[in-house]
């Protein structure tokens, strides 16, 4: 069988690794991964509408909807929008709470990738922009 890339490492063993590392952590701090992700994404585009984040998280806008009202219930986002206008920020829990998925996520990257040199970091990065590069393209 050819060594291709899928073989070596797919993105459903990528993701398998990273659930592995981040959902029991993330628990811990009462977050999903998509919470988490949704908190990320807030803290780095404080007035955000559903529909920035559905676009930038390539989800769609039901289940945007539903993880924002729930990070809400929580305590850790608040609507500073009026009405069915969604502007969207954390409250100081939020911003802890962020912080600390930053943390487990980062942590999951750095043991994935703990065999690999600086340069080969380097490279990955770069390689990795490129292709989310062309995914964002095409889901325009």
């Amino acid at each position: 069988m050819e060594d291709t890339l899928e073989n070596c490492c797919g993105p459903r063993l990528m993701k398998t690794y990273m659930d592995k590392r981040t959902i029991g952590p993330l628990e811990e701090i009462g977050l999903t991964v998509a919470g988490a992700q949704f908190l990320g994404a807030i803290y780095h585009n404080e007035g955000a509408s559903m529909r920035d984040l559905s676009d930038m998280l390539s989800v769609d806008k039901a289940h945007a909807t539903r993880t924002v009202l729930k990070l809400i219930d929580d305590g850790l986002v608040e609507n500073r929008g009026h009405g069915h206008a969604y502007s969207l920020a954390l409250t100081p829990e939020g911003k802890e709470a962020a912080r600390k998925a930053k943390r487990i996520i980062e942590d999951a990257w750095s043991s994935m990738f703990r065999d690999l040199t600086p340069e080969e970091r380097d490279v990955l990065k770069v390689i990795i922009s490129k292709v989310s590069k062309v995914i964002r393209e095409d889901a325009e």
